[in-house]
């Protein structure tokens, strides 16, 4: 395996459930935890050793910026999170000083290294990071709208009595509000979702809505939301560890809007290996676009 050991930088909800997946996944032969609180992060590690008796590969253990700058993969959970009401985009402001106190505390960052930005709001962050190191773009990236895109796949299957695996749709463009469905290529067992038995225009409206929300349910409901991103930052780590080549919408540097959004990429052991163009019809393409405009005049 190339990528073996794996830093999680943030032992907060994020970064301590993002390693028990990780453990559960069994696909890191070293995972490290760094948080500037070390009383909890010590407590977080204690209790994840007790999750080692059912993985047979891997370890955890304390660490420090030194040691996290030199992992294969470095994931960046931390900063202020998103609370009841709030939107993402009001997280900029706290977050970029604990961006930058990180990024000059982990330097020089081992020139292989990917980095997965997760922290909000994840496509500024992730375009600020960017900024921050020496590495390649397609070494530094983003969550995106992977974990809004699984969202999606799942509302459609359980709507339509399929299986979320015969379901391929997208979300596209800013993890936030203004993020949208590219409904002209979704597709149901190849089966256009437009032309799907039992789904009308009001549905996908609904549905769309339903994505967008969630998150905020759930954060009314228990103050955060960890278990999902966690799981996705798992797989995606899964996806460069073996070379697995999988597509999936990921927030990264789109060289023709010069922003940090997220379309679908090619994900494997060297990053993000290809932008994928997908086609938007005229509506989605104005939302991509307004998208990126809202971004930018954020920065």
């Amino acid at each position: 395996m190339k990528h073996s050991k794996i830093a999680i930088i943030g032992a907060g909800s994020v970064g301590s459930t993002t390693a028990y997946a990780l453990l559960l996944k069994n696909i890191a032969a070293e995972i490290i935890l760094v948080d500037v609180n070390e009383v909890r992060c010590r407590g977080e590690i204690l209790d994840l050793s007790d999750a080692l008796s059912f993985d047979g590969t891997s370890k955890i253990r304390l660490g420090n910026a030194q040691d996290a700058s030199q992992a294969d993969i470095i994931v960046i959970a931390a900063g202020k999170p998103q609370g009841p009401g709030e939107k993402r985009l009001e997280l900029l402001k706290a977050n970029k000083p604990i961006f930058e106190a990180i990024f000059s505390a982990i330097k020089p960052i081992n020139p292989h290294a990917i980095v997965i930005i997760v922290t909000n709001p994840l496509d500024l962050m992730t375009h600020y990071a960017q900024s921050l190191t020496d590495l390649p773009r397609n070494q530094v990236f983003g969550t995106g709208t992977f974990l809004d895109t699984l969202r999606l796949r799942g509302i459609i299957a359980e709507k339509t009595g399929v299986a979320c695996e015969s379901v391929d749709a997208y979300i596209l463009g800013e993890h936030g509000d203004l993020q949208f469905p590219a409904w002209s290529s979704a597709q149901i067992a190849g089966i256009p979702i437009a032309q799907y038995p039992g789904i009308q225009k009001k549905d996908l409206n609904d549905i769309a809505d339903a994505v967008k929300n969630k998150a905020y349910e759930i954060i009314s409901c228990k103050g955060s939301t960890y278990f999902g991103i966690a799981t996705c930052v798992a797989r995606m780590c899964e996806a460069i560890v073996f070379d697995q080549k999988l597509v999936m919408p990921l927030s990264t540097y789109i060289p023709e809007y010069t922003m940090c959004l997220s379309l679908p990429v090619i994900l494997g052991e060297n990053g993000i290996e290809k932008i994928l163009p997908i086609p938007l019809d005229s509506d989605e393409q104005k939302k991509l676009i307004g998208s990126i405009q809202q971004l930018k005049n954020c920065l």
